[in-house]
This record gives structure tokens, sequence and C-alpha cells, in this order.
């Protein structure tokens, strides 16, 4: 049997601290500068019948691995209403369409309003996740 002296076991040691502290003073990643830009909003009041189209660019430095915008509301199916989201796949740049219907009036409801929201967010490599929120009151005599 071959003996391992002292100096290896040293050098080993030596090499097994160097390598651990290297993985540990590694830099995490850098996330991405995303940027969300509300083209054209809702109108404060709509009357039953119309649709408008929330249209929202978002912009980044990296290239993510998917994006999409989708549509919420406090009183979900009732009063204004968006049918669907949007989504986008790879890229740097993303235009998201999101229409919305007003179905009823809102006189009923607190201040007159119905709250609804648009959220666009773009996953990337590693799980990072950016996102934002534009929120509207609309008001359906």
């Amino acid at each position: 049997m071959k003996k391992i002296f002292p100096y290896r076991i040293t050098i080993l040691l030596l090499s097994v601290v160097l390598l651990a502290t290297s993985v540990a003073a590694a830099p995490a990643p850098q996330p991405p500068n995303v940027t969300f830009t509300l083209v054209q909003g809702l109108p404060a009041v709509m009357q039953v019948g119309e649709s408008y189209t929330v249209e929202i660019q978002m912009t980044s430095d990296m290239p993510f691995a998917a994006a999409t915008a989708l549509p919420t509301a406090y009183y979900p199916g009732r009063y204004v209403v968006a049918a669907q989201g949007d989504h986008d796949r790879q890229g740097t740049t993303a235009t998201f369409h999101v229409t919305f219907t007003a179905k009823g009036s809102t006189s009923q409801l607190p201040g007159g309003v119905a709250p609804v929201a648009v959220v666009a967010g773009a996953h990337y490599q590693g799980g990072f996740v950016a996102s934002q929120q534009f929120d509207f009151l609309v008001a359906v005599p």
C-alpha cells in the first residue's frame, strides 16, 4: 500500500479550500434590465358594449424565455371583462394587447367604478422573473 506523505495531504486540503472559496466568491449573475411601458390604457368611462385595448411594450437588455400579459379584475366576468391575455416567445422586446369590453353598469359598485388591471411579465433562464401591474378604474354608466 502506498503511503500518503503529509505534504500531499496539505496540497489536497489546500486545493479543496481554494476550490470552495473560488466557487463561493463567484459573482451572482446580474438580473436583466427590464422596462414595461404603458402605450395605451383604458379610459375612465366606457359605455356598455364598447371595447378598448390596453397596449404594453416591454424591452429587456437580455433575451427572455417567455413573456405574457394577463388581465385581472376584482369582479371577474362582470362589468368590464377581458377575453384573454397575450404572450410572446423568446426575444428582447414584446408588445402586448389585452382588449376589455364593458358588459354592464358599475353604478352600484363602491365609487361607481370597476377595478381592472393588466399584469405583464417575463421569465428568464435561471428562474428570474420580472413583472409589472397596470391598474385601471373604469366607470360604466
